[in-house]
């Protein structure tokens, strides 16, 4: 086992031609090449910058920037120095990006372009540690006169005269006092509840995690991976990066997840990263394609294929099969550039038969499951043991218990340093070595884990029922009409939700149903519309016991998103949040409760 990542830098590089491609941009419709020669030579230019400007080992360095060749450039120089890195999401507001670069005392960020400059900007003032900002777009830094600004482009474009030997055999030297337990990043926690909390993550822990998410998912050379989860999320930053990397495998960066439906096709990636989200999307939209098709006979062949990818008995040998992925199942796979051996799905639920669906066309997915405190990864299904409606079974090295109340715990090397600057929280999750990971799950009688819910996710109703959210909103989320939902009823009579709708699909299902409207404010307030939806709900949860059925919703006009606070950068709802921004909304749905 290696237990640095600077030990597997080495390990991997030792039998690569120095001129592989190992990234791509997508710049005018053109792919460029960003070669491995190109990425040791930016390397130890940043790390010459950062010893010019007084970094040193234990230092921490903040990266506010979508995923790009720059970023693992200065991620890797930091790697070798022994500098922690501290990455902060581009969508997060100034006084969010302030508290993570003042708690960390981050001297250096590095930013990805003039919107980000000039939002942090705005807080430097409250940041005595931060000395420098390095902008990765070529910018006029004669506008910010008041503050040290330069551009990375001035840093790579240093003229050196050093060979490629010379560099690997510094970078050797710069790391070899590197041990096991050094950090190697802080990633401060952007969950649904709280205040972020900065995850310390060593060499260790991550080495351990890549290496046995090796031992699962065989990658090599030939693989492809698209990129589009952003790298400040330890998901896809193990994952998506180091683990590609690691490997061998080319990486493409996604311009952003709008473009992945035309990128899929033009990148044919083996291996995508993601989350359940766009699994929904994808087959949402695949569910309505028929509607568009004009012949009958066309439209009659592919609800029958779709039909037959529903069925739990599907048999890709058979005849019945053959006839279906000829005429239908291809050109779903086209969709995707019909090279993926698998996608990796994480940070949220999958629904079980949006997972056997696509698997019935072709499509494997992997479902996973992990904590940015265990580096991420616990457990994952193999290509050849995969089984949905679970996440695998644990990494090699991975220890998992279930208490009395079966919340998960888990051992072993991936389990996070601590929190930052902050023992009281740490020695709260982590008692004797387990970390307690506040998910409730239960082991088949194959060792296949299953996450069954949130241990504070669950609330009590006033009739005194426990009642599992994620569940109820897992069923009903899938509906195409829903982009998101947040579940209420702690403390309540009964059950309600919040919705965001999908705007397209309900204006759609609005027409379909013969509602007019003057504006879209009118339309999510229209009696009718809102019963429609509730029928389609009870379609769905029929299901469930009477007591976790929704009974109200409440359509919401102002998109969740990222950027907005109401989602986590994997697309999670934060429940708190939301509940406490539609107070008045949540409490009109239990005015004159029957």
């Amino acid at each position: 086992m290696l237990n640095t990542l600077p030990d597997m830098f080495f390990e991997r590089i030792r039998n690569m031609n120095s001129d592989k491609n190992i990234f791509y941009t997508k710049i005018n419709d053109k792919y460029i090449p960003y070669k491995l020669n190109e990425f040791i030579e930016d390397i130890y230019k940043v790390i010459i910058y950062l010893r010019s400007v007084g970094i040193d080992k234990g230092d921490r360095i903040s990266i506010i920037s979508e995923n790009r060749t720059e970023w693992a450039a200065v991620d890797f120089a930091c790697i070798f120095m022994n500098v922690i890195t501290v990455p902060v999401y581009t969508s997060l507001s100034g006084p969010q990006t302030e508290y993570i670069l003042k708690d960390s005392t981050a001297k250096i960020c590095f930013v990805s372009n003039s919107f980000q400059l000039e939002k942090l900007l705005k807080q430097k003032v409250y940041l005595p540690d931060l000395k420098d900002i390095v902008v990765f777009n070529e910018i006029d830094t004669d506008k910010f006169q008041s503050v040290e600004i330069k551009n990375f482009r001035e840093i790579i474009n240093t003229n050196i005269n050093t060979s490629e030997k010379e560099i690997i055999e510094y970078l050797t030297s710069v790391s070899s006092h590197i041990k096991s337990r050094d950090l190697v990043t802080i990633i401060y926690t952007s969950g649904t509840t709280g205040i972020p909390k900065g995850v310390m993550l060593s060499h260790k822990n991550l080495s351990s995690n890549i290496q046995s998410c090796k031992e699962v998912l065989t990658i090599d050379e030939s693989d492809r991976f698209l990129s589009y989860l952003p790298y400040s999320h330890a998901y896809e930053r193990v994952a998506g990066y180091y683990l590609a990397f690691f490997s061998g495998a080319e990486i493409y960066y996604a311009q952003s997840i709008d473009t992945l439906s035309v990128q899929l096709k033009e990148v044919k990636p083996t291996i995508v990263i993601t989350v359940p989200r766009l699994l929904d999307k994808i087959y949402n939209r695949l569910m309505k394609s028929s509607e568009s098709m004009e012949s009958a006979l066309q439209k009659k062949i592919f609800l029958w294929a779709v039909e037959t990818a529903k069925s739990k008995n599907a048999n890709k040998n058979s005849l019945k099969w053959k006839l279906a992925d000829r005429l239908v199942y291809k050109k779903i796979r086209d969709r995707t550039g019909n090279c993926i051996r698998f996608f990796v799905s994480g940070g949220g639920a999958l629904n079980k038969n949006i997972g056997e669906f696509f698997d019935n066309v072709g499509i494997m997915i992997l479902e996973g499951y992990g904590l940015t405190e265990t580096s991420p990864v616990i457990s994952v299904n193999h290509p050849d043991h995969n089984k949905y409606g679970t996440v695998g079974k644990p990494l090699n090295g991975v220890q998992i218990r279930l208490t009395a109340e079966n919340e998960i715990i888990v051992k072993g090397d991936l389990v996070m340093e601590g929190y930052y600057k902050d023992e009281a929280s740490t020695s709260e999750v982590i008692q004797n070595g387990w970390l307690f990971t506040g998910d409730i799950g239960e082991l088949d009688k194959d060792g296949f884990l299953k996450i069954t819910d949130r241990k504070k996710a669950l609330f009590k109703s006033s009739g005194g029922k426990y009642i599992s959210p994620t569940q109820i909103e897992e069923i009903v989320s899938h509906l195409p009409i829903i982009e998101n939902l947040t579940v209420i009823g702690n403390e309540r009579m009964y059950v309600t939700a919040l919705i965001s709708p999908e705007k397209t699909e309900l204006t759609a299902f609005a027409g379909k149903n013969g509602i007019t409207f003057n504006s879209y404010a009118e339309l999510l307030k229209d009696k009718k519309l809102i019963k429609l939806i509730q029928k389609e709900i009870d379609a769905v949860q029929k299901e469930l016991s009477n007591y976790e059925r929704i009974r109200k919703i409440t359509l919401i006009e102002k998109p969740f998103s990222i950027e907005s606070g109401e989602l986590t950068p994997t697309m999670k709802v934060k429940r708190n949040f939301v509940s406490k921004l539609y107070e008045k909304e949540i409490e009109e749905m239990y005015v004159n409760a029957d």
